[in-house]
């Protein structure tokens, strides 16, 4: 068999790597985009000097060309390669560029391979779809010179010629008008399948509404058949669109609308619900996002999930769930605050801390008098976490009250939040009489607190309580003066040397505490005579 062989694979593989350029530009950029019409007068100009006047025969494989004799095109950039790749998985295993390539058959022919395969099988194949729009200078599956000669009549006489490229922008986007007319006789599931391939690729925007509309149709469908799970990948793909860069702001609004329309539905959230323990659902990266858009409803179908579950993982795993969806959650969550179940109010404690938005101060306030120590406890560490002059003040009249079961957490937190404002209420609980020192662990914690919130003066009062002598209780006052030692350790004022040095030689536990405070002030960048 005789046949054109252009003088080097390298001028050939280029220019059918210039064709493949053509057609990811047509499937990326929108319509009117200069590069769609820049890339396809490229390739038409570079496929027509290697034809020079010839017809050209190529075979197309898997893994790239190769011509009718078994010669393969060697390609170095892989374009070509994925040209011929595309032809294959479209099942067409010949190629035919005739000499007079006329570039309106070029643009309809990039056009038909922007079809999915399905698409293109259930539409009759390459070969039937191109004889259909006109093509007559671009054959598959026909190496036959004399055959082609006599279908290219056939096309001309019926007089059908492709769109120019001025049409074919003006027009509609054959992927989607096309795809849809055929993909309509499918199943929902195998539509919905196709039409995500698709969107994947999608960037023009009209292209994109229109497929966007076609899945949420498939999707209602599934759902009102309860195959619900078959619509979690568009619920995965629209979640990423939605917040992909890449993509303009129209098109991340308009998939932020169509997910919102997919996650506002009840029995689509239950699912999606219960397969957080099942596993099998969405991806951690697609489950806050889609939970985002699904307003209220899905909070609320949240918290309860968290309710009914003994699951304690399971509780944890919803709770940092609400805390990645954010401030959105807090209104709906205040609301909730006055459930009965004690776990289920300090969890929404919880989440209020981690996610700090001052507008669940009103509901952690009102937390603070629960009747459960637990959700109490949790609303102080909650509101420091926020912290603000609000929840500083709310923690600090803790300590005038009577619940002393919540002074620990109130005075770990105060040191917490570096709360000078803190710092009389402190002083009053350390110097409160206490003969006996029952309130030992108490003054201890204060002591913590002080050393935490780190003020130098607190330094003289507490050298005062230093040096003060007792007969009673010596043993506990000894430890807190252990305490009172290592808390001015940590406060690094080297107006404590003096005093520490004094004690120091004391025997037992307060002498050790006494030597080691010094060396940490001296670390700290005073000296053993008290000079920084």
């Amino acid at each position: 068999m005789e046949f054109y062989r252009p003088p080097t694979h390298q001028g050939l593989t280029d220019a059918l790597g210039s064709i493949y350029r053509a057609l990811r530009a047509w499937e990326f950029y929108p319509k009117g985009h200069p590069t769609r019409r820049s890339t396809l007068h490229k390739s038409h100009t570079a496929l027509l000097q290697q034809l020079d006047g010839n017809d050209l025969l190529l075979n197309c494989g898997r893994t790239g060309f190769s011509f009718p004799d078994g010669d393969t095109l060697r390609d170095t950039s892989g374009q070509a390669r994925s040209l011929a790749y595309e032809l294959f998985v479209r099942r067409a295993q010949k190629i035919t560029f005739q000499h007079d390539l006329r570039q309106e058959d070029l643009l309809d022919f990039v056009r038909m391979l922007t079809l999915s395969p399905e698409v293109v099988k259930k539409m009759g194949g390459l070969d039937v779809i191109m004889a259909d729009h006109g093509i007559r200078s671009i054959w598959v599956n026909e190496f036959d010179l004399v055959t082609i000669r006599q279908k290219r009549l056939d096309i001309e006489t019926r007089g059908i010629t492709p769109q120019d490229i001025e049409e074919a922008e003006a027009g509609a986007d054959m992927n989607a008008a096309v795809s849809l007319q055929y993909e309509a006789e499918l199943p929902p599931d195998m539509q919905l399948q196709a039409l995500l391939e698709r969107l994947e690729s999608a960037f023009d925007e009209d292209t994109y509404l229109i497929l966007i509309r076609q899945a949420l149709n498939c999707a209602d469908s599934l759902i009102a058949n309860l195959q619900i799970e078959t619509t979690f990948p568009l619920a995965e793909l629209l979640a990423t669109h939605s917040v992909d860069l890449f993509r303009n702001q129209n098109l991340r609004e308009k998939t932020q609308f169509a997910l919102e329309q997919l996650a506002g539905k009840d029995v689509f959230l239950h699912a999606v619900l219960e397969r957080i323990e099942m596993g099998g659902g969405l991806s951690k990266k697609a489950l806050p996002i889609v939970l985002a858009a699904g307003g209220t409803l899905a909070v609320v179908l949240t918290v309860e999930l968290m309710g009914s579950t003994s699951n304690l993982a399971l509780r944890k795993t919803i709770s940092n769930l609400l805390v990645e969806i954010g401030e959105s959650t807090v209104p709906v969550l205040l609301d909730l605050v006055a459930d009965e179940r004690w776990y289920i109010v300090r969890n929404i404690c919880t989440i209020f801390g981690l996610i700090g938005s001052k507008e669940a101060i009103p509901g952690l306030l009102r937390c603070l008098h629960h009747t459960d120590l637990r959700v109490c406890k949790e609303s102080i560490r909650s509101l420091a976490m926020i912290g603000g002059g609000e929840s500083e003040t709310a923690i600090i009249e803790i300590l005038r009250g009577n619940d002393s079961d919540l002074y620990p957490q109130t005075l770990t937190s105060l040191g917490g939040m570096k709360s000078r404002k803190a710092l009389p209420e402190l002083m009053r609980i350390l110097f409160a009489k206490d003969m006996f020192l029952k309130s030992l662990p108490l003054k201890t914690d204060v002591l913590t607190a002080l050393a935490l919130i780190g003020d130098h003066q607190v330094t003289p009062y507490l050298l005062k309580l230093l040096k003060e002598r007792h007969l009673l209780a010596a043993g506990r006052w000894k430890l807190l003066k252990v305490a009172i030692v290592q808390c001015l350790a940590k406060l690094g004022d080297t107006r404590a040397v003096t005093t520490l040095k004094d004690l120091s030689n004391v025997s037992g536990e307060l002498g050790k505490a006494c030597t080691e405070a010094l060396k940490a002030i001296e670390k700290a960048g005073g000296t053993a005579d008290g000079i920084a």
